[in-house]
C-alpha cells in the first residue's frame, strides 16, 4: 500500500505552513525495500544534484510521511532525504506473526544506512523523539555516518526519563517494575503505544494530537511488549563519553511539552564528539509550527552544509 492511495495522511498536511506542506510536485517517490522478509516503505525526496544524503528515523508516534515537514526543509537546503517506516508503523509490510523488537528497529536502521552507503551516498542521520536515540545507537553501530541531527535524545536507562516521558510517572514507574517479567511471559503481546507514552503531547495543537492518537499507523499504533521493553532498556554500544564518530546538532523544541530539553541534556552533555544544541523557537515537540521549522532549517543547513563541505 502507497501514501498516494490513502487519505489519511493529508488531514495531517493542513495543520503545517504552507511552505512546508507536500503538493502534487513536491511528493516523494515511493517504494519498498525488503530485508528480512519485510518490506519497509521508503518515501524517497529526490534531488538533482544532492551535497548528500540524509535518513530520517521517525519515533513511535509517528511514521515516515508525517516527517514530510523536515524531509522538505532538508531537501529545499540541497540534499537528498530517505523517510523509512520503521517496522510496525506506517505501510511497511511484515508477514504474519512477525515479531518486532526494538532491536529489530537498530537492525533496520543499521542496514538502510549500508543499503544507502552502498549506492555510493554519503549518509547522515536525522532522529525525531524516540528517533534520536535510536540514531545514535545506529551511529554506534554504523561506519561512516558523516553527522547526526536530533530533536531529542533519551537514555531511558534513567528512571527519571522514563518517568518523565510515559503516560504518567506513576505508569513510568511500574513499567520498569513489571515489563522484566510480562515481557518475558508474553513478550508478542501488543498493546497501544498511546498506554505507555504521552502521547497527547506530541503537537500542541489538540486536535492534531486526537487525529494522530487514531491513526494506527502512527501514534495509535500497537507495540509488543518486548518492543517496550527494549526501547526502556537501550543497549548502549558506544557510552557517549567515549563517542568520537561524527558531529552531533540537537534541534530541540523550546516549547516541547513532551521532553523537556533537561531530559535531552542528561546524555547530551555528555558526548565527546563535536556538538552543537540550538534551541527552535515556538515549537512542540513534534514541530509544526512556522517560525520553528524555519529557523529547524535554517540552523540544519548551516550544520549539514559545514560537515559536507569539509569532507
Amino acid at each position: 500500500m502507497f501514501y498516494k492511495n490513502q487519505t489519511n495522511w493529508e488531514r495531517f498536511q493542513s495543520y503545517l505552513p504552507v511552505s512546508f506542506q507536500l503538493s502534487d510536485d513536491c511528493l516523494p517517490n515511493e517504494y519498498f525495500l525488503d530485508w528480512n522478509n519485510i518490506k519497509i516503505h521508503i518515501d524517497h525526496y529526490e534531488h538533482s544534484n544532492p551535497k548528500g544524503t540524509v535518513i530520517i528515523l521517525h519515533g513511535v508516534g509517528g511514521n515516515g510521511r508525517l516527517v514530510s515537514s523536515i524531509a522538505l526543509l532538508l531537501q529545499q537546503s540541497g540534499y537528498e532525504v530517505i523517510c523509512p517506516d520503521l517496522p510496525l508503523y506506517g505501510n511497511t509490510q511484515l508477514p504474519k506473526n512477525q515479531s518486532v523488537s526494538y532491536q529489530t528497529w537498530i537492525e533496520c536502521g543499521c542496514w538502510l544506512v549500508k543499503y544507502f552507503q552502498g549506492i555510493d551516498r554519503k549518509v547522515s542521520l536525522f532522529g525525531l523523539s524516540a528517533g534520536g536515540l535510536l540514531a545514535y545507537q545506529v551511529a554506534c553501530a554504523s561506519e561512516n555516518i558523516f553527522s547526526v541531527l536530533l530533536t531529542c535524545i533519551l537514555d531511558q536507562r534513567i528512571p527519571h526519563v522514563t518517568e518523565s516521558t510515559a503516560l504518567s510517572p506513576i505508569v513510568g514507574k511500574m513499567s520498569r517494575i513489571i515489563l522484566p517479567f510480562t515481557a518475558s511471559l508474553f513478550p508478542n503481546f501488543k498493546i497501544p503505544m498511546k498506554f505507555v507514552g504521552n502521547m497527547k503531547a506530541i503537537v500542541n495543537n489538540p486536535e492534531l494530537a486526537r487525529i494522530l492518537i487514531a491513526d494506527k499507523r502512527s501514534s495509535g499504533a500497537w507495540v509488543s511488549l518486548n518492543f517496550i521493553y527494549g526501547m526502556l532498556n537501550p543497549v548502549i554500544t558506544i557510552e557517549p563519553e567515549e563517542f568520537d564518530k561524527c558531529p552531533i546538532l540537537l534541534v530541540h523544541p523550546e516549547n516541547d511539552q513532551w521532553t523537556d530539553v533537561s531530559l535531552s541534556k542528561l546524555f547530551f552533555d555528555k558526548i565527546y564528539a563535536k556538538k552543537q544544541l540550538v534551541m527552535i523557537p515556538e515549537a512542540g515537540h513534534f514541530p509544526i509550527e512556522e517560525v520553528g521549522l524555519n529557523q529547524m532549517q535554517s540552523v540544519c543547513k548551516q550544520f549539514l552544509d559545514s560537515v559536507y563541505l569539509n569532507n
